[in-house]
C-alpha cells in the first residue's frame, strides 16, 4: 500500500477533516514509522506502521480513538534492531571485561585504576580463556557478541543455548584444554595420557582420565583438567524475571532457566564446583525484573549451597515508564476495557505470571515497550494482541508457544 494510501486511510479512520490537523500528525507519523516503526519484523508481508496503525485504531470506538493514538505518541517505548545490536556491542568492553578486571584486582590486590597492570597479568589472559557464554534465547545475538569481542571470544567458548549436551560440553572442554595449553601463561594439568586421548578423539577414555585425576591444583597431586571458571548467561529481555527463577508454591520447587543452569553446571564437568562465578547478563530489564531475579536466585542459590548469580543490566526500564504511572484517565479506560481485549489471550503460560488476565501483561507488568523481533508479553495486550484473536495489537505477537 502506498504512503499516501495509508495516510488517507488513517485520516479517514481518525475522522480528521481539518488539512492542518493531519498536517500536525501524519508527518510525525512517518517519521516514526520511516525511524523505527516500519523495521517491526512481524508484520504481515507489504504491511507497514501507518497502515497498521489505521486498521488498529479502526477497532476502537471513535471517542476512543484520539485516547489509543495519544498512547503510541507519548507513551510506546521502541526498542529497534540498530538499538539493541548497540547494547550487544558494548557488553564486552563495558561489562564483561570490567568484572573480569574488578575479578583479577581482587584476587592479585591491584588497585583497580591500574588497569593496563591488571590486563598484562598472567590471570586475567587465563581468565578469558575460561570464559564460557551461554544464550538464553534466540534474542541472546551470541554470534554479534562474539565479533563485537574483536576476536577474544573463540567459536568453542559460546553456544547459542543454555542446554548443553554431553557431546557439546566435551567439545567445548577439548578446546579450552587445547587453547589454554598454547598460552605460556597458564597451567596445565601435566598428564600426556588426557592430551593424547583428546587428540586422538577417544572421549571416552579422555573422561575415563579426567574422573580419576579429582585432585585439586594445591593438594600437591595432579592437577584437575581445564574447565571453565566465569559463566555468563546473555539474554536481550526481560519484563518480570519469572522465566529465569521462580518459587512454584503448588508443587513446593523453584523452577525456571536459572535453576536448570545451575543444576547442570553442578554435573561438574564444565566447571570447577568450588571455585566459579556465574553473571546473568541482559541488555534491556525492567527494575521490577532486576528485583524479581536477585530475591528469588539468591533464595535458589542459598539453599542449594551454590554460588550466587550477579545480574548485570545494560539498559534497565524504571518503574515510572510502565502504565501504572501518571495514566490519563482517558488511557486508563481503554486499557481495561473488556472490548479491546481478548479472553483468549490468557492460557497456562500467561497464568505462570500470577494474574487471572492478560489485559495487563504477563505478571500484571503493564509495560508500553515493543522490540523490534516481537513484542513481551508483559507489555498490555493492546500491543502484542495476535492478529488470530478478536481485538489485535499494533505490534502482533508471536508467540513461543502454541496451542495444538
Amino acid at each position: 500500500m502506498k504512503d499516501e494510501n495509508a495516510q488517507y486511510l488513517l485520516a479517514k479512520v481518525m475522522g480528521w477533516q481539518d488539512q492542518d490537523v493531519v498536517l500536525d500528525n501524519v508527518p510525525v507519523l512517518r517519521l516514526l514509522a520511516d525511524y523505527k516503526y516500519d523495521g517491526y519484523q512481524r508484520f504481515g508481508p507489504g504491511r507497514r506502521f501507518v497502515e497498521s496503525l489505521a486498521l488498529w485504531l479502526n477497532q476502537f470506538d471513535m471517542p476512543d480513538r484520539a485516547a489509543a493514538l495519544g498512547f503510541v505518541l507519548e507513551r510506546l517505548v521502541y526498542v529497534s534492531d540498530h538499538e539493541l545490536s548497540h547494547l550487544v556491542q558494548h557488553a564486552y568492553p563495558d561489562v564483561i571485561v570490567q568484572e573480569r578486571i574488578r575479578l583479577v584486582a581482587e584476587e592479585k590486590g591491584i588497585p583497580t585504576y591500574r588497569v593496563g597492570e591488571i590486563c598484562r597479568d598472567d590471570r586475567f589472559k587465563e581468565l578469558k580463556l575460561k570464559s564460557l557464554y551461554l544464550g538464553l534465547s534466540d534474542g541472546a545475538r551470541t554470534n554479534e557478541l562474539r565479533r563485537a569481542s574483536n576476536g577474544e571470544i573463540s567459536n568453542e567458548q559460546i553456544w547459542q543455548a543454555y542446554e548443553l549436551g554431553e557431546a557439546k560440553a566435551e567439545d567445548m572442554l577439548q578446546a579450552l584444554a587445547k587453547a589454554l595449553k598454547k598460552s605460556p601463561t597458564t597451567h596445565l594439568p601435566e598428564n600426556d595420557d588426557i592430551w593424547q586421548a583428546y587428540e586422538s578423539g577417544d572421549r571416552a577414555q579422555a573422561n575415563a582420565l579426567i574422573d580419576a585425576l579429582r585432585v585439586k591444583p594445591d593438594s600437591g597431586g595432579v592437577k584437575q583438567p581445564a574447565k571453565f571458571t566465569l559463566v555468563w548467561l546473555m539474554d536481550d529481555f526481560s519484563g518480570s524475571g519469572n522465566t529465569y527463577i521462580r518459587f512454584d508454591s503448588r508443587s513446593n520447587r523453584f523452577k525456571g532457566k536459572i535453576k536448570k543452569i545451575y543444576e547442570r553446571l553442578h554435573q561438574g564437568d564444565l566447571i570447577d564446583t568450588s571455585h566459579y562465578e556465574v553473571f546473568l547478563l541482559l541488555y534491556v530489564a525492567t527494575r521490577q525484573a532486576i528485583d524479581h531475579i536477585e530475591y528469588w536466585s539468591e533464595r535458589f542459590t542459598s539453599e542449594n549451597n551454590y554460588k550466587p548469580l550477579q545480574v548485570r543490566v545494560l539498559w534497565i526500564i524504571e518503574p515510572s515508564v510502565g502504565l501504572t504511572h501518571n495514566v490519563p484517565a482517558e488511557l486508563q479506560s481503554i486499557l481495561t476495557n473488556p472490548k479491546y481485549y481478548d479472553s483468549d489471550a490468557f492460557d497456562e503460560h500467561i497464568e505462570v505470571g500470577g494474574t487471572s488476565t492478560a489485559q495487563m501483561g504477563f505478571a500484571g507488568c503493564a509495560l508500553p515497550v515493543v522490540l523490534s523481533h516481537n513484542t513481551p508479553n508483559n507489555s498490555v495486550y493492546m500491543l502484542w494482541g495476535s492478529e488470530a484473536h478478536d481485538f489485535h495489537g499494533l505490534f502482533p505477537r508471536v508467540s513461543r508457544h502454541k496451542e495444538f
